[in-house]
């Protein structure tokens, strides 16, 4: 079941950044404090690990599966998208908006049920796709058109003599 807590700071996770082949990850702990994870695999001893490691793993490691989908663009909505894992014979619907990049995928509906926004591998497809490398880079970057769109539509428009 995932939850809150282990949608980031998980024993699969700490399983990929160690880089560790154990496969029970049943008996590795994991456990979220205030600002550190304390984790434990048998065989090694207990140890502290700061979140921001987690973090930008699970950012990573999302941006870098996606570069094996292959994203297909809607010809009658331009804001939509199929993405298609061919290892998997998936494929899930990303739209593309001012605020977000939302998915059907159930790790989308996690990431916005438990921290509020996030974006999957296949919204990181999709934003490779059109030439961003982050969905911040792409949200900074709609929030200033829509300021300049904004300015423009608060112009007067010139009168003839």
């Amino acid at each position: 079941m995932v939850t809150r807590s282990n949608l980031i700071y998980s024993a699969a996770a700490l399983r990929r950044m160690w880089g560790l082949l154990y496969r029970r990850l049943n008996e590795i702990q994991v456990r979220e404090w205030h600002r550190v994870v304390w984790v434990w695999v048998p065989g090694y001893r207990p140890t502290f690990m700061p979140k921001a490691g987690f973090k930008r793993h699970f950012v990573e490691w999302r941006r870098e599966a996606a570069q094996a989908l292959r994203v297909v663009a809607w010809l009658d909505n331009a804001s939509r998208y199929t993405v298609h894992n061919s290892d998997k014979g998936s494929a899930y619907v990303v739209e593309v908006s001012d605020q977000a990049v939302a998915c059907t995928c159930e790790d989308y509906k996690n990431q916005v049920e438990f921290l509020g926004k996030g974006c999957c591998k296949h919204g990181y497809a999709v934003l490779g796709q059109l030439g961003f490398s982050s969905l911040g880079e792409y949200l900074a970057i709609t929030n200033q058109r829509l300021q300049l769109l904004e300015q423009y539509q608060r112009q007067p428009l010139p009168v003839a003599a």
